[in-house]
């Protein structure tokens, strides 16, 4: 079975690298990671990156509303990674065949050569509807190396973020709230020089049927924005259902994640403060329907 994959990202390369010598990965950019992102993984993952790709270890989170501190926690382990995500995909990628070209999926075929199975693992270019827009900067700002701020905002669901970076600090945005109003409340948080800037949508509709994997097949948590650990834990699915496993996706813990997700989305659209039901829910001072 001859497996082409369009997209090097974690959902691509994972799947590629399960599958060896029956897959063959489709690139249009020239180097790996290059989508803006936090590089945020929990720690419940650690047993799928290596210590020399840990960028950060998270122990501290805060959560701000409306830019005024509510609730802050610390452990004494870690909860949260940053991750190195272009050395992380280098890895993913050794052993794995790629064509760097942009590859156009008709039917059967990528760029005119039939494959069995052809999988789309484009990330959010492949969603056309039910995505939202995400801001981010990479500045100088120094942040904490081992806390993840985020701020919630009381008018949308969604939120800002003030994460350690490798210059510094990423800063950015994302949420169901015009572009005007993201930039504003970005310009709030930012702060240092600003060294990198990147736009990508983010995913608010769910998982997706058909040979879609990762963000491509919607596999991002929407509140939180999440995409590296879903995607990898869509791209085992996928690949246990070319392997000729019975996969049933709803009796999956991907599954249930985005689910408990989605359900407190659509709370929150119910309120008259969604950003403050959103940031309720994440303190835990508060369950969804």
């Amino acid at each position: 079975m001859k497996v082409g994959i369009v997209g090097a990202g974690p959902a691509g390369l994972f799947l590629a690298q399960k599958l060896g010598e029956e897959a063959v990965v489709y690139e249009r950019e020239r180097r790996l990671g290059v989508k803006p992102c936090s590089w945020v993984v929990l720690s419940s993952i650690e047993d799928l990156i290596t210590q020399d790709e840990i960028l950060f270890k998270i122990t501290g989170y805060r959560i701000f509303l409306d830019n005024k501190l509510i609730h802050e926690v610390h452990s004494k382990e870690p909860f949260a990674y940053i991750i190195d995500k272009p050395r992380f995909l280098e890895r993913l990628s050794e052993g794995v065949e790629i064509k760097w070209e942009r590859g156009v999926i008709k039917g059967d075929e990528i760029n005119g050569v039939k494959y069995d199975v052809v999988v789309d693992a484009r990330g959010y270019q492949a969603l056309s509807q039910d995505t939202v827009l995400a801001i981010q900067y990479d500045t100088t700002y120094h942040a904490e190396e081992n806390v993840l701020n985020s701020y919630f905002y009381s008018d949308f669901v969604g939120y800002g973020w003030v994460f350690p970076g490798p210059y510094g600090a990423r800063i950015g945005i994302g949420g169901e709230a015009p572009l005007p109003v993201l930039r504003e409340r970005l310009n709030s948080i930012l702060a240092g020089e600003k060294v990198g800037y990147g736009v990508a949508r983010i995913s608010m509709g769910g998982l997706r049927q058909g040979n879609f994997v990762g963000e491509a097949g919607g596999a991002v948590f929407p509140i939180t924005g999440e995409g590296i650990r879903p995607s990898l834990m869509h791209a085992e699915l996928m690949y246990r259902k070319l392997v000729g496993e019975d996969v049933d996706v709803r009796n999956s813990s991907l599954f249930r994640i985005m689910n408990a997700h989605l359900k407190v989305v659509e709370e929150a659209r119910k309120s008259e403060r969604p950003g403050e039901y959103v940031s309720r829910v994440f303190m835990g001072t508060l369950r969804p329907g």
